[in-house]
């Protein structure tokens, strides 16, 4: 990875994970300080980062973590859930071997991350599961809107202080949405994958009324 992809990374891993909170200020020179690097690169990774939706860049004022606003997020969350619903049977038709096999690695990367305890690879992969499922419906103009949903849907969730699902259970969750896709059932996949994003944050109902 080259350094300033480096530390891009290093900055999204922690807005995502919620350890730079909404709304906390952001200034290249603190930033540079505690990453050791020189000021260029950060700059440049917050100007990719508001691309992202992640970060308010505001002129002299400085740069601001985006707020998390629930209109918003459930928004966000709509969009996301008609786009991949749309092209989930495009997906199954157009599914073949390799795809299937580099949907069964990811499935296997994400199980060993939910075993080391390793959300933010979780994320990662978890991400890259459900664009390879899109990728197979052509609608390539949507791909990046549906990555910046997915980016917010996954902060929101790290967000949701009564969220409190197991590693292990985020990634099996996906085996579901493998098997109808192997199966070729188009409107099964949209169906599951409705479900599935409907139920990205788990809130326990008798531990939310208490």
């Amino acid at each position: 990875m080259r350094p300033k992809d480096a530390i891009y990374a290093a900055v999204k891993r922690r807005i995502v994970l919620n350890e730079l909170r909404p709304g906390v200020v952001l200034t290249e020179l603190a930033l540079a300080a505690d990453l050791g690097c020189s000021q260029g690169p950060v700059r440049e990774a917050l100007m990719r980062l508001q691309e992202d939706g992640l970060v308010l860049r505001k002129g002299h004022r400085g740069t601001v973590v985006t707020p998390l606003n629930p209109d918003e997020a459930e928004e966000i969350l709509a969009l996301r859930r008609r786009i991949e619903i749309r092209a989930a049977p495009r997906a199954a038709s157009a599914v073949d071997a390799a795809a299937l096999e580099r949907l069964n690695r990811l499935r296997t990367r994400m199980a060993e991350a939910a075993e080391d305890g390793d959300e933010y690879r979780l994320i990662e992969l978890d991400t890259e599961f459900h664009l390879e499922i899109f990728r197979l419906a052509g609608l390539r103009a949507l791909e990046q809107i549906l990555v910046r949903c997915m980016l917010h849907s996954h902060r929101q969730k790290l967000w949701e202080p009564r969220h409190r699902r197991p590693l292990a259970e985020t990634a099996a969750r996906h085996d579901v949405l493998y098997d109808l896709l192997a199966a070729r059932d188009g409107a099964g996949l949209a169906q599951a994958l409705g479900g599935h994003i409907d139920t990205i944050v788990d809130v326990d109902a008798v531990r939310d009324a208490s």
